[in-house]
């Protein structure tokens, strides 16, 4: 009796929590359409409020998880979750102009599994965003002020095709292109080249797997990054395939070919890329480079990595150099960038991060501003 009451109240809670994303959905999509402008701040924290409870309730209360056998072993087994907040604060000292994020956000990862194995990986991580005074924030946000439920990572990756060979992944999930495609730097001050592609994470489905020599993801997706419903008709076709992603030694050729949503609208743009990693021991170097048009102007770019671990893997230390070049006026101008950096972890789930960032070489009237930034992020 206590099993089939707890299963009762287990469903209630679920229900009532997808009803909350349901109406948190909605909202969402009325206030872009202009029908409604109040309320959903509010309900994007019910809703992740919501997660937060249900996850806690069934990990934490032994009585309430025997109660809820089927269902709470269902969410815990093979899985695991995270409450993820982070500060983040940028200093341009030219202009003596600071900005900073703020983000609060739930990661739960699950491995689901069969009689015969593991079938596939479900990756869930929404996000509530507040900015203040940010300039030229991402399209999405009305503006440097604004706060916004995003998704991170959002995705249903199937493996139980051809034992992990050829899996298929549906959702929100990272576009397949160079060295971010190996290297999680969702929340982090180091960042590699997806600016110069204007799109890091989309809606979409993909075809990926690890064969004896080499991995592989082609992916075609929407095109908006965040947003499920956009302007215009944009979409992304890319890939990437390169040596396996354990090996000391890896190498990668990668294609990105779409019409991707900004502020001002559809932007064509098409990408070749190499990138290479080698690590030894307690280092990292890392290197990319890609070429294409942005709507018919040619471009290139470049980045350069060199990073330091400490034996217990709690300080990271990294030196980048990027280089882009444009070709306006039928003639090659180039420009540089340096970013040095610092990740500290004190103890397990607690970061501290800085960065500095500097422009050495200026294309004509692309000047960037020298910015120094801080953050703090603990997960629980």
């Amino acid at each position: 009796m206590c099993m089939y009451m707890g299963g009762i109240a287990a469903q209630y809670i679920l229900i009532n929590f997808l009803h909350d994303s349901v109406m948190v959905i909605s909202l969402i999509a009325a206030r872009r359409a202009g029908v409604a402008d109040v309320g959903v701040a509010s309900e994007t924290v019910k809703l992740l409020f919501g997660i937060i409870l249900v996850f806690a309730f069934l990990s934490f209360n032994s009585d309430a998880y025997s109660g809820m056998a089927e269902i709470g072993a269902g969410f815990s087994k093979n899985s695991r979750w995270a409450i993820d907040l982070s500060s983040r604060v940028v200093n341009d000292h030219e202009s003596h102009h600071s900005a900073s994020t703020h983000v609060l956000g739930f990661d739960y990862h699950k491995v689901l599994t069969d009689d015969s194995g593991d079938t596939g990986t479900l990756v869930f991580q929404p996000y509530i965003v507040k900015l203040n005074n940010v300039p030229n924030p991402p399209f999405f946000f009305d503006d440097g002020d604004d706060t916004e439920l995003t998704w991170r990572i959002a995705n249903f990756n199937y493996t139980a095709l051809s034992e992990g060979k050829f899996n298929i992944r549906a959702g929100h999930f990272e576009i397949p292109f160079g060295l971010e495609q190996n290297i999680d730097t969702n929340g982090t001050l180091r960042q590699y080249t997806f600016s110069d592609r204007g799109i890091k994470a989309d809606w979409g489905i993909s075809i990926n797997g690890r064969l004896p020599r080499f991995d592989y993801e082609v992916a075609l997706t929407r095109g908006s990054g965040n947003e499920i419903e956009s302007r215009g008709d944009p979409y992304v076709f890319a890939g990437r395939i390169g040596l396996p992603s354990h090996q000391n030694l890896i190498a990668g050729l990668s294609w990105f070919h779409g019409d991707v949503l900004a502020g001002n609208g559809i932007t064509e743009r098409e990408r070749i890329g190499f990138d290479l990693a080698y690590y030894r021991h307690h280092w990292e170097l890392l290197f990319e480079l890609s070429g294409g048009n942005d709507d018919g102007g040619d471009r290139m770019n470049s980045l350069m990595e060199a990073s330091w671990r400490n034996a217990r893997e709690n300080l990271h230390l990294y030196f980048q150099w990027s280089r882009l070049w444009l070709k306006p006026d039928n003639h090659w101008e180039a420009g540089d960038d340096v970013k040095t950096g610092i990740l500290w972890s004190p103890v397990p789930g607690f970061e501290f991060s800085a960065q500095y960032q500097k422009q050495i070489d200026m294309i004509r009237q692309q000047a960037k501003p020298s910015l120094f930034t801080l953050q703090v992020r603990w997960r629980i």
